[in-house]
């Protein structure tokens, strides 16, 4: 395993949206670790190019990126579920379900 270290950005970063970008453009990428600094995973090491090129795109990444602007906090998230579950409550008490029937199949 070869590890590359990050330094973190001052605003959020969407690591999702890094570790699709890495997928992509590195078959070697094996998933990233949020750690003191950002950790990068391979199966081996990079080339020296490569490593430039992994440096480069962490560089690139600005507070306008979409990196940056695809970012959600876990209360964002968390909301996001919530509004999605009262919403298929509504419907299906719209439907004519009881409240016990609703709570059986939504929790």
């Amino acid at each position: 395993m070869f590890k590359m270290e990050m330094q973190w950005k001052e605003f959020n970063v969407d690591l999702r949206a890094v570790d699709a970008h890495m997928r992509s453009s590195h078959p070697e990428y094996t998933g990233n670790q949020a750690a003191a600094s950002l950790e990068l995973w391979f199966s081996e090491a990079l080339s020296e190019e490569d490593q430039s090129a992994v440096i480069a795109y962490w560089d690139d990444i600005h507070d306008d990126s979409a990196e940056a602007t695809s970012y959600e906090s876990a209360a964002d998230l968390a909301a996001d579920v919530a509004a999605k579950k009262a919403s298929g409550k509504a419907k299906l008490a719209a439907l004519g379900l009881s409240e016990d029937e609703i709570a059986a199949l939504v929790g």
